[in-house]
């Protein structure tokens, strides 16, 4: 999982993300909808910030750098999860890593 932090995620070309009703909702090919839920069901910030930070030229290590800034979470959970994150998103075909 650790050398996922150097690489550069970015959202596939046939993905649509927009907000909808206070959601972030991704749209994927063949028309899959994505939603970002924690373990609980709830909106998941964390998740969301994520992928609102996935821009083409931020590494996963800059985008955990930006998540520190923004959430109080010691560096290696944050690491960990946000590396697991970005792994989901690309198994799911939401992005593809650079």
């Amino acid at each position: 999982m650790r050398e996922i932090l150097s690489r550069v995620p970015r959202l596939r070309p046939d993905v649509g993300v927009q907000r909808v009703g206070g959601r972030l909702m991704a749209a994927g090919p063949g028309d899959e909808l994505h939603t970002f839920e924690d373990e609980h069901g709830e909106v998941s910030e964390v998740g969301e910030r994520i992928l609102e930070l996935i821009d083409g030229s931020r590494t996963v290590a800059q985008i955990v750098d930006a998540l520190l800034e923004e959430f109080e979470v010691e560096r290696a959970v944050c690491e960990e999860d946000a590396a697991a994150f970005v792994k989901l998103l690309e198994d799911r075909h939401v992005i593809v890593l650079g």
